[in-house]
């Protein structure tokens, strides 16, 4: 009875606590909006405009941000790859005009200058799994070889090859049949255990 009324007290003094907690929040809330207005206002939308640098914002991307990413699901970045420069504003004019006149230099130079990959580099093996199997490789052979040493250094233990002899363990075995581990699966339904031998 002691502990159950010191429990009730205990559980009021919670209660008391919740409801002075949750008036004061009413209280304040009202005189808290303002400044919570004030902080969501003072937030920007940080898009990475600054990061981008001096280069042109071309379109949306692949969320809208000025960020550059190759890949074949989004194939047109927001930006350019290279900034601006004066051989690029020359080119870009160039570009504007008959592609005829270009020469294969300059288009692979705008190409260049928008694009970090081509579709066929973006496709090509990629030769990280070398690496990745040479740290594995690595990473296996330390692991042996400190077994290897931890197993030369520490002698085998005294009783080893004793546990490890056909007599131990076949009294092991008997002993877990004398307990009843294996009655109902495993060789159990096998043994008679009121004559201690195999059912024939």
């Amino acid at each position: 009875p002691r502990f159950v009324a010191s429990l009730r007290s205990l559980q009021r003094s919670c209660k008391l606590i919740w409801r002075t907690m949750a008036l004061a929040v009413r209280q304040k809330l009202p005189s808290l909006a303002p400044s919570m207005a004030r902080l969501m206002s003072n937030l920007v939308y940080h898009d990475n405009k600054e990061l981008a640098g001096n280069r042109e914002h071309v379109g949306h991307g692949k969320n809208g941000m000025y960020n550059y990413y190759d890949g074949e699901d989004m194939p047109f970045p927001a930006i350019r790859f290279r900034p601006e420069t004066a051989e690029s504003k020359v080119l870009r004019e160039k570009e504007k005009g008959d592609w005829k006149k270009l020469t294969i230099e300059e288009k692979k130079a705008l190409y260049r200058h928008s694009f970090c990959q081509t579709f066929a580099e973006m496709n090509a093996p990629d030769p990280e799994w070398k690496a990745v199997f040479g740290w594995t490789l690595i990473g296996v052979a330390i692991t042996w070889g400190m077994y290897l040493g931890i197993s030369a250094i520490i002698p085998e233990h005294p009783y080893r090859k004793f546990y490890d002899s056909f007599e131990v363990r076949v009294a092991a075995e008997q002993r877990k049949l004398d307990m009843g581990i294996f009655r109902d699966s495993g060789f159990g339904p096998d043994w008679d255990y009121e004559k201690r031998d195999w059912k024939k």
